[in-house]
């Protein structure tokens, strides 16, 4: 289907995305480190700005992370299933827990987000009082790209489940 290969595409590039996002990472966590331990100079804001940073490119990055296969798993149990179990096992679980999970947060993501924007809150982790709505706007983004996502792979189970193939 068109629009699962459209969700695919975008978890693929968001992810690489967040990948990306290590490099500004290091190099602050470098600068940062280094100021700090030589110049006993540290910045007000180089914390901040790496955790959200790190936060950022962790939660982009879990629509990439289903898409392909790297979420956690019980692998010892998972691995001796027939495919056709298996199918039915993640349809289950993607129905009954992953995808509703997703949406409550994405929706609570919103609230919270929505609740920052609009009292202009700021950050008070350090003096530097940066606004708190952009990296709050992080979460309920994450969690609707993993919930796109969930829901091309909750499509792939019950395709397989449609198809019967010779060893089923």
């Amino acid at each position: 289907m068109k629009w699962i290969r459209h969700i695919d595409r975008i978890s693929e590039w968001t992810g690489i995305a967040a990948a990306w996002i290590v490099v500004p990472l290091t190099l602050l966590v470098t600068y940062e480190v280094v100021m700090r331990f030589l110049f006993n100079a540290p910045s007000n804001w180089g914390y901040d700005v790496c955790w959200m940073l790190y936060g950022a490119s962790f939660m982009m990055g879990g629509a990439y992370t289903l898409l392909h296969k790297g979420h956690v798993r019980i692998d010892i149990v998972y691995n001796v299933m027939s495919p056709r179990i298996k199918a039915i096992f993640d349809t289950v679980v993607y129905l009954v827990f992953f995808l509703f999970v997703t949406i409550v947060f994405a929706w609570a993501g919103i609230r919270f987000a929505s609740e920052s924007w609009s009292v202009g809150e700021h950050l008070s982790t350090s003096t530097w009082k940066f606004p708190s709505g952009p990296i709050k706007t992080v979460i309920p983004a994450a969690y609707l790209l993993l919930s796109l996502q969930g829901l091309a792979e909750l499509v792939r189970c019950l395709s397989r489940l449609g198809k019967r193939g010779p060893a089923e």
